[in-house]
């Protein structure tokens, strides 16, 4: 059985936040169980404003960059921006390349294939640029990686700058200008910028140098939209990014994003970040996993309203074949996994087809992760190479894992929560079992047990719409910010609890101060028989949300996991 855990907090915490912020006691609970503590802290984590932004010039090579990039858009030069084909990388090179051209730069924009260019600097575009007469290249969420191509660049007079976000141990040698938080020695801050939010920062810095006002206020819905496509930490800076970003996005001022929306289905207001991952984001990402994502960066961009709604059509399109090869291989995988799970206790999941599809093994991944809380690894078989994603469900550091495993491996990447890497498919076996081997050992080693954790305990009374007003400020929540969890215990099931929908389990509760709710509890219905449970006590561990159902608003408690209340023997 899953642990679970309240966040410790110092009483003396609790009570300072309360004076300070006149807060109710749940309320500062809420903001130390972030790690919130300080009245400074407080107000920047409530009310976060631009000025919340780190000076982009404590960036050890910013200065270099900036000049490199101000002299090629004044003289003419040919310049192009290498973006990835994921939505932090489109949403990056977007972004730089609508600045660029609003100064009359010559610039133009490269967003890989992920089956004909793999990861980072396309070499082939590389050559085509030489053809071509370009100045300098811009890399967005890639090149950290790729000291080949950006040597054969400088080989052939064309200058490079260099703004990533992945793990790295050493500079790119050949680079004119190198910008990455996590590069060692970097002086930087803020460690967790995504793509898109380092091609923020050196727009930030391009506009102090050249002395005008880009406006960069509009560029933070795509900056915002980058970070939350590549689940950064919603954090310190990353924090102020999205927030902000989140404020521009409700203007739907470009068309693209407008477009887009629609054919997602999300609201015009009142969207959060978690509906965004289910909306707006995989359509950013669908045509990168399964084709081209060129023209989404022409979507971003486009202030036509006809072409924005023409391409998010395709999109559209493009996302309905994305889901169906993703149904695919979830239901495949699952079900090897459950075989698997029945046969013996394995410490992580590896499984490999060549029916798969790469671009969406990672989102299979992922899935298998959550649903079985074990490390999981899919891998895509084509000619002879497996194209692998691993997932960590928190349990392990994945790039740690991968390292260990790379005598095996063409290639790889990744950090502590997710990895990719290529393979030759007769080392597969090989690799499976080397993996599960270096898991159990990462697993023993730190002793590390699932917990789900929750900030405090509350009662239905407690459950009321001050308490949802007050959640909402503590958002964007996302990894490293966590939507607020509760427990509510002992609570008595009353007779009205069913089954709704597709097995998910309404309950009918009353708690032991005798208040009443209703609850949903998704995909539950089969743990837990609405038939045999009503009078049982139970402890819940929930969400608090706001539903609105037929036009009548309600505070919903949506629950994460279910026990049965431990009885205290007489």
């Amino acid at each position: 059985m899953i642990t679970w855990s309240v966040h410790s907090v110092d009483e003396d915490d609790i009570r300072r936040l309360s004076d300070a912020f006149m807060l109710t006691s749940l309320q500062a609970r809420l903001l130390a169980a972030r790690g919130i503590t300080t009245e400074e802290d407080a107000e920047r984590f409530l009310q976060p404003i631009a000025s919340h932004l780190h000076d982009p010039g404590l960036f050890n090579e910013m200065a270099a960059a900036v000049g490199i990039l101000h002299e090629s858009v004044t003289s003419g030069e040919r310049i192009l921006i290498h973006g990835d084909y994921d939505a932090d990388g489109i949403c990056g090179a977007a972004l730089l390349y609508e600045a660029l051209y609003s100064l009359g730069a010559d610039v133009h924009y490269f967003i890989p294939d992920r089956a004909r260019d793999g990861y980072g600097l396309a070499r082939r575009v590389m050559e085509r640029g030489v053809e071509k007469g370009l100045g300098l290249v811009i890399s967005v969420d890639c090149g950290s990686s790729d000291d080949e191509v950006v040597s054969f660049l400088k080989q052939n007079g064309i200058k490079v700058i260099i703004t990533d976000h992945h793990e790295t141990k050493t500079r790119v040698s050949g680079a004119d200008a190198f910008l990455n938080p996590k590069l060692p020695g970097e002086n930087y801050p803020y460690k967790e910028l995504s793509g898109a939010g380092v091609a923020f920062k050196l727009l930030q810095g391009l506009e102090r140098h050249m002395g005008i006002d880009l406006d960069l206020g509009r560029f933070l819905d795509l900056a915002a939209l980058g970070t939350i496509g590549d689940y950064s930490l919603l954090t310190g800076e990353n924090r102020v990014i999205v927030s902000l970003g989140m404020r521009e996005l409700e203007g739907w001022r470009r068309q693209g994003l407008m477009a887009l929306r629609i054919e997602s289905g999300l609201s015009k207001n009142a969207f959060t970040v978690r509906k965004l991952c289910f909306t707006l984001i995989p359509r950013l990402n669908s045509p990168g996993r399964i084709g081209s994502a060129r023209d989404v960066v022409r979507l971003l961009v486009t202030r036509e309203r006809e072409e924005a709604r023409e391409i998010a059509r395709e999109i559209e399109e493009k996302n309905r074949l994305r889901r169906a090869h993703d149904s695919s291989v979830t239901e495949e995988a699952a079900y090897l996994a459950d075989i698997v799970m029945k046969r013996s206790a394995p410490s992580a999941l590896v499984f490999s087809s060549s029916s798969w599809h790469e671009g969406v093994v990672g989102i299979g991944a992922s899935r298998l992760a959550e649903k079985y809380n074990l490390p999981t690894v899919l891998i895509a078989v084509k000619e002879g190479i497996g194209k692998g994603s691993a997932r960590s469900a928190g349990l392990v550091n994945i790039k740690e894992a991968l390292e260990q495993c790379s005598d095996l491996l063409v290639r790889y990447g990744g950090h502590k929560e997710a990895g990719g890497f290529s393979i030759e498919a007769d080392k597969i076996p090989d690799f499976q079992v080397l993996f599960e081997e270096t898991v159990a050992e990462l697993l023993e080693s730190s002793d590390t047990k699932p917990v789900m954790r929750a900030d405090t305990e509350i009662t239905f009374a407690e459950c009321d719409h001050d308490i949802l007003s007050f959640i909402r400020k503590l958002a964007p929540f996302g990894s490293g910010n966590h939507e607020p969890v509760f427990i509510v215990r002992n609570i008595e099931i009353m007779p009205g609890t069913r089954e709704v929908g597709d097995g998910h389990l309404k309950l009918s509760a009353r708690d032991d101060r005798g208040d009443g709710k209703d609850l949903i509890a998704f995909s539950m219905a089969a743990p837990w028989d609405p038939a045999r449970i009503v009078g049982d006590r139970i402890d819940v561990l929930t969400h608090l949300r706001h539903n609105v159902y037929r036009g009548k608003e309600e505070i919903q408690l949506q629950v994460k996991d279910i026990r049965l209340t431990e009885v205290a023997l007489p």
